[in-house]
C-alpha cells in the first residue's frame, strides 16, 4: 500500500513540474508586458523617481534571469523525480541534482534582494528565497550522508 502511495505522489509531482514548465514557458512570453506593468506602477507610487532607461534594461535582465533560473531549476526537479521513481535517491547523481536546485534558489533570492532596489515586497521574496535554498542544502546534505552510509552498507554485504 506504500509503495503505490509513494508512486502516485511522484507521479502528481511530475505532472506539476510539467505545468510549472508550461507556467514559466507563458512568463516568458508575457514577461515585457509584466515587467512594464510593474514599470508603470512604481513610477506612479508616491514619492519614488521614475525608473529611468539603464533601471528599464536592469529589471529586464533581472526578470529574465530569475526566469532562466526557474526554469533550470524545474529541470533539474524533473530529472530528480524520475529518479525518486526509479529508487535512485540515495546516488551522486541525485545529490548533484539537489545540490543545484539549492543554488538556483540561491540565485532567485539574489535575483529579488536586487530587484529590492525597486520593490520593497521583493527583499521579502529574496530572504524566502535564499532560506529555502539554505533547507535545500540541509536536504543536500543528508541525501548526501546518507548515499555514503549506503556505499558503504554495500561493501560490506
Amino acid at each position: 500500500m506504500k509503495k503505490k502511495h509513494i508512486h502516485r505522489s511522484v507521479m502528481i509531482s511530475l505532472v506539476l513540474s510539467v505545468l510549472f514548465f508550461l507556467c514559466l514557458f507563458v512568463a516568458a512570453c508575457l514577461m515585457p508586458g509584466i515587467v512594464s506593468a510593474l514599470i508603470h506602477l512604481h513610477d506612479h507610487l508616491p514619492g519614488r523617481e521614475a525608473i529611468g532607461d539603464n533601471g528599464v534594461v536592469g529589471l529586464f535582465l533581472l526578470a529574465y534571469g530569475v526566469l532562466f533560473t526557474a526554469v533550470a531549476a524545474n529541470i533539474m526537479l524533473f530529472w530528480l523525480l524520475l529518479r525518486v521513481k526509479n529508487a535512485l535517491v540515495f546516488t551522486e547523481k541525485s545529490v548533484s541534482l539537489v545540490r543545484g536546485i539549492s543554488w538556483c534558489a540561491m540565485g532567485v533570492g539574489g535575483y529579488f534582494l536586487l530587484l529590492g532596489f525597486y520593490f520593497l515586497i521583493a527583499l521579502a521574496i529574496g530572504f524566502c528565497a535564499l532560506f529555502m535554498g539554505l533547507c535545500l542544502r540541509v536536504v543536500k546534505n543528508v541525501i548526501e550522508e546518507a548515499t555514503a552510509i549506503k556505499q558503504e552498507n554495500d561493501l560490506t554485504i
